[in-house]
């Protein structure tokens, strides 16, 4: 074999090398983040934040993260943006008022639908007049494409949103349970996006 047939060789099996090694180098540990959304002392509006308290007092595995996202849409949808490396996986938590049945837990993935220019464009302008409303961080962040592909939403039905500390007893008592399915969801393999969610219980957004 002659000398600069045995370099080319030598330098293929280095390129196999390298290649199997690429292949095999473990990609950044999973990143996931809890969010709870909504205003503080306002009933059974703040039940988003006060489960995420809770659950920041938990003992979580590397990569799992918890964190009060009642601050506007645009600055958690920057902040989302900037997380080095990206969070493949948003657990949102909050109480909305749509009309369903109170007092109990709504569970959907984000589809990542948006709505038309006009009602982002509203979005927007409330959000960066102070409104906290969880629809508008889903919008906001999916429109300056800041979200994971894997967003799950746990939702409540609120009953009492008076200003105040107290929650209702009906989510006082459905807490431990959105606080249990979060730690489920968080620690959840990573959704198949080619598979359908048929274990929703609300409508997938």
């Amino acid at each position: 074999m002659r000398v600069w047939d045995r370099v080319d060789d030598a330098a293929e099996r280095e390129r196999e090398a390298g290649s199997r090694q690429a292949q095999e180098a473990p990609a950044h540990p999973r990143r996931v983040l809890i969010g709870g959304v909504g205003y503080r002392w306002h009933g059974d509006a703040s039940l988003g934040l006060i489960a995420s308290d809770e659950l920041a007092q938990l003992n979580w595995e590397s990569g799992i993260e918890v964190s009060d996202l009642g601050y506007g849409a645009l600055y958690v949808a920057q902040d989302l943006a900037d997380a080095q490396p990206p969070y493949d996986r948003l657990i949102l938590l909050g109480a909305v008022e749509r009309g369903r049945e109170p007092g109990r837990i709504y569970r959907y993935r984000w589809k990542g639908l948006l709505p038309d220019v006009n009602e982002i464009q509203a979005r927007i302008f409330e959000a960066g007049a102070g409104v906290i409303d969880l629809d508008h961080l889903l919008v906001i962040a999916q429109f300056f494409k800041a979200l994971p592909d894997d967003v799950v939403v746990l939702e409540v039905e609120p009953v009492d949103v008076t200003r105040g500390e107290m929650l209702s007893s009906e989510m006082a008592e459905m807490l431990p349970a959105l606080i249990a399915l979060a730690c489920q969801e968080a620690l959840a393999p990573a959704h198949n996006h080619a598979q359908p969610a048929a274990e929703s219980d609300g409508d997938e957004r």
